[in-house]
């Protein structure tokens, strides 16, 4: 008899635990956001007269709030001097420098962050956009706004 109500009460306390825990166990974690950069010349503002393109892949983690990129460009005129993450701005507009994106050169793999409230909002309204600038085109060779592949 003490058998059995050992068992029933290890039952018990054992369905309890995994009703318990179990949803936490299985709890799908947020998958990260991706979001693409196509730069050219003619995002520039001004746009500029360069043939070169430019091809960049980013990732936005909810839970540790850092973005993640790799960037490629080829067939740039000038040499690169600086690159940026800027924002607040649609298409055709211009704001500040939110992050120095390193290093120098194509390809550029690397993450920041994480970000601010205001910055990860400027993320998922697509009011990011990459430059890179060159010693030939000072204020940006090639330019590509941040959109989000859904």
């Amino acid at each position: 008899m003490e058998h059995r109500t050992t068992r029933a009460a290890l039952a018990t306390l054992w369905t309890l635990l995994v009703l318990t825990y179990a949803p936490a166990a299985h709890a799908k974690t947020p998958r990260p956001l991706t979001f693409i950069a196509i730069m050219n010349g003619g995002q520039v503002v001004p746009p500029t007269t360069t043939n070169a393109l430019g091809l960049g892949f980013l990732t936005f983690d909810n839970q540790t709030k850092r973005l993640c990129y790799s960037l490629t460009y080829s067939g740039m005129l000038g040499t690169e001097t600086e690159a940026h993450l800027h924002g607040d701005a649609l298409p055709g507009q211009t704001n500040q420098v939110l992050y120095d994106l390193t290093p120098y050169g194509s390809p550029k793999v690397s993450c920041l962050g994480p970000l601010k409230p205001n910055e990860e909002r400027l993320l998922k309204q697509e009011k990011m956009y990459i430059q890179i600038h060159t010693d030939i085109f000072v204020a940006g060779e090639i330019r590509g706004q941040v959109l989000s592949i859904r």
